[in-house]
């Protein structure tokens, strides 16, 4: 069932048994918007049925967060007008053309162009996918696009991230809600890499909006000063690192920084900035995007 989050905001939660990310809803009247598209056409569908079954209209539009399969492989099962970020769309036109079977996804993983990961949860999720095509967003932005259902204002921003440079947020002024997709979260095509110079100017961007509930799509909707802590953490620690390209030097570095030994999620963490300092650039599944 849709859980409700705030007067014009429903979700339906994540579940991780096949990388399902949270789904929102905006119900704003006759118009309504979803956030995300699921990770499957059964993924969306099991959307419609809830939402119907609580006497809801189906959304008007499907906005997408980013580019990543289980956020936009349900978008074939909607007749809604889909709205993506320009650069979403250029590499959803691109995954049009893949085949989708077993052997063309372990040559994408072997290619580095896809996640190992990804392609054991879109099997899971998917065990069918012989005709199964990616399906391209109707319209696309490049900085913000507005959206009006009846007197409720929907914004779409480009706000980038270390998770995907095509990340965008949802952000319902009158219901102070924000959508974030995973904008927040480690670069996972590219060695679950952070990178202070990304993490750093989207907290600033985040602690600007109005809102009361953020939500993630692989976490619980949190409240805006958790949120805000938690990633001023997460950057304290990416400060501590530094330009440390050493993995086995981590734990040294944090001690003498804390001056006590760092627990096991700090560590994580930081291993996370390492393969930042590491890596040469951004995923390098862009660099392969537009190699027909």
């Amino acid at each position: 069932m849709l859980e409700q989050i705030s007067e014009h905001v429903w979700i339906m939660p994540k579940d991780d048994q096949t990388d399902r990310p949270a789904l929102g809803y905006v119900f704003g009247g006759k118009t309504s918007l979803m956030v995300d598209s699921g990770n499957s056409p059964d993924h969306i569908s099991y959307f419609y049925g809830n939402v119907r079954s609580m006497g809801m209209p189906d959304p008007s539009y499907v906005v997408l967060t980013h580019w990543h399969w289980d956020h936009i492989f349900g978008l074939s099962g909607s007749p809604a007008k889909s709205i993506a970020h320009i650069l979403t769309n250029e590499r959803l036109q691109v995954m049009q053309r893949w085949d989708w079977s077993d052997g063309s996804l372990n040559a994408r993983v072997a290619a580095g162009v896809e996640i190992q990961f990804s392609a054991d949860m879109i099997r899971k999720e998917m065990p069918i996918r012989h005709s199964f095509k990616v399906k391209q967003a109707d319209i696309s932005f490049e900085v913000q696009c507005n959206i009006r259902l009846e007197e409720l204002d929907c914004h779409l921003i480009h706000i980038g991230g270390p998770h995907s440079d095509d990340s965008i947020v949802v952000y319902l002024p009158q219901d102070k809600v924000v959508f974030l997709g995973d904008c927040y979260n480690p670069d996972l095509y590219n060695n679950d890499s952070l990178r202070l110079s990304e993490l750093t100017p989207l907290i600033k961007r985040i602690e600007e909006f109005e809102a009361d509930w953020f939500i993630p799509s692989h976490d619980e909707p949190v409240k805006k000063a958790d949120f805000i802590r938690q990633l001023r953490t997460i950057e304290k620690v990416g400060l501590m690192v530094g330009d440390l390209k050493n993995p086995a030097q981590i734990q040294k570095k944090l001690e003498t920084a804390l001056k006590q030994k760092p627990d096991e999620e700090m560590v994580d963490i930081a291993r996370n900035f390492v393969a930042g300092n590491v890596s040469s650039g951004r995923n390098p599944i862009d660099r392969q995007f537009f190699i027909r």
